[in-house]
């Protein structure tokens, strides 16, 4: 089913679909979920309408502490999967030139930024155009953006639409597989401002494999996270009031004769005889041990659910370890990784589709057979001593390449440049690669 035929069939063939479709349930309830994790981000928790007590007149303001561990949890899988910047391989001419355009159009800034919006909303957008030359990537806001699907699954438009609230003025993009049209409702009514060719596509539709109801969108992070972290919150604002009212705060209880004598407060040790009376705090002992294995398990269970090392955040203590026991603590995180790497391959495949288009539009040729891969570099601490002796004794077996040596090297960022700068320093030395003049000596 192509736009065309999807118009005809839901909304009469009306030229202003788009308005129409922007309304429907499905969009205004994601649309509504990513505005939700927005604001939890912002620390708009469940814990802040907690009520305040009111005694004699007088109001108790009860605790309210927000915790971050969300950001931080979100911060650790970005970090994790691209915060060292992926390598490009494939056909050496297709992946110098895919390189140059990664950094002329800042792609590799851009791509953190991709996988920052899918785990926060579970989906992100980005459309390529060229502009003065120069192949660009436009991120669209999760609640801006409307992918259109047909009952069969098959994304074949989209809408990017906006509101100003304060002067009622809406725009909407509409990006059909051939051209690009802009609305706008300036002035009283809905009209047309602007039209472009789109020569090289729809926008890209990011999403991760979490969502279990709908294939065609993905899931946030924080759906599985925020009932936990919400637990947490409530356990530690109702300790923090328990031990602020009574045992920071205890009353002294007098039962017997009142004493009308009183006793100079600098003094210490001085011991009272009441007459057929007591004297004790009144104060309530708290069974500390079963919050603290309430709170154990709730910070495991967030840990699990959340596929981060426990370490990270304090629970285990972790040193002189070696390259084995580094892949089983990580091995959780690194099924996290390698799942969502999938679908983020699939928008960075559509990605290098929509470039190579761009620069045949520019004149320049790319062959039939020439192709360009991504490779993802995990940021997991390595044991840098282990992982050299390897690649050392698999390069010693040419079991490995140069190339790849390269790649894995936690000190190389660019791998074409430091190929050339290999190359060059080779010729500057008589031909050999390892710096050793050649002379003319057969082995």
């Amino acid at each position: 089913m192509n736009i065309a035929e999807y118009i005809r069939l839901n909304y009469g063939g009306s030229s202003t679909w788009f308005v129409d479709e922007v309304r429907q349930s499905h969009h205004v309830s994601r649309v509504g979920r990513v505005l939700d994790n927005k604001n939890y981000l912002e620390g708009v928790h469940s814990v802040l309408n907690r009520e305040d007590l009111t005694f004699k007149g007088q109001t108790y303001e009860v605790s309210k502490m927000v915790l971050n561990i969300a950001k931080s949890i979100i911060l650790f899988h970005n970090s994790y999967l691209l915060g060292k910047r992926v390598s490009l391989s494939g056909s050496e001419g297709l992946v110098k030139e895919m390189d140059r355009v990664f950094r002329m159009g800042r792609f590799h800034n851009q791509n953190y930024k991709i996988l920052d919006k899918v785990n926060k909303y579970g989906d992100a957008y980005e459309y390529i155009y060229i502009d003065g030359g120069k192949i660009k990537g436009k991120l669209i806001n999760p609640e801006d953006g409307f992918p259109v699907y047909s009952d069969g699954g098959e994304y074949i438009a989209f809408i990017e639409y906006w509101a100003d609230m304060l002067s009622n003025i809406e725009q909407y993009i509409v990006y059909y597989p051939d051209r690009v049209e802009k609305y706008s409702n300036e002035g009283g009514f809905l009209k047309l401002i602007a039209e472009y060719n789109n020569a090289t596509g729809l926008p890209i539709h990011y999403k991760n494999g979490e969502n279990e109801y709908d294939g065609c969108y993905g899931k946030s992070i924080l759906e599985d996270i925020k009932p936990i972290i919400s637990k947490i919150e409530f356990l530690l604002n109702k300790m923090d009031d328990s031990i602020y009212t009574l045992s920071l705060n205890p009353m002294p209880v007098a039962i017997g004769q009142k004493l009308d004598n009183s006793v100079n407060a600098d003094a210490v040790g001085y011991v009272l005889n009441l007459d057929d009376g007591d004297f004790k705090y009144a104060a309530c002992n708290l069974d500390s041990a079963s919050i603290k294995l309430l709170y154990d398990s709730l910070m495991q269970q967030l840990m699990m659910t959340a596929c981060v090392p426990a370490h990270i955040f304090g629970q285990n203590n972790v040193s002189n370890v070696s390259e084995v026991s580094l892949q089983m603590l990580y091995q959780n995180l690194d099924n996290k990784a390698r799942d969502m790497e999938v679908y983020i391959r699939e928008g960075f495949e559509d990605r290098f589709d929509m470039i190579i288009k761009a620069m045949q539009m520019q004149g320049k040729k790319v062959g039939i057979d020439e192709y360009v891969d991504v490779e993802f570099n995990y940021n997991r601490p390595v044991n840098n001593s282990e992982l050299l002796e390897q690649m050392e004794r698999q390069y010693g077996m040419g079991a490995i390449s140069r190339k790849t040596i390269i790649e894995k090297s936690e000190i190389t960022n660019n791998v074409s440049v430091e190929l050339e700068r290999i190359e060059q320093e080779g010729s500057s030395s008589g031909g050999n690669v390892d710096g050793k003049v050649d002379d003319g000596v057969v082995e």
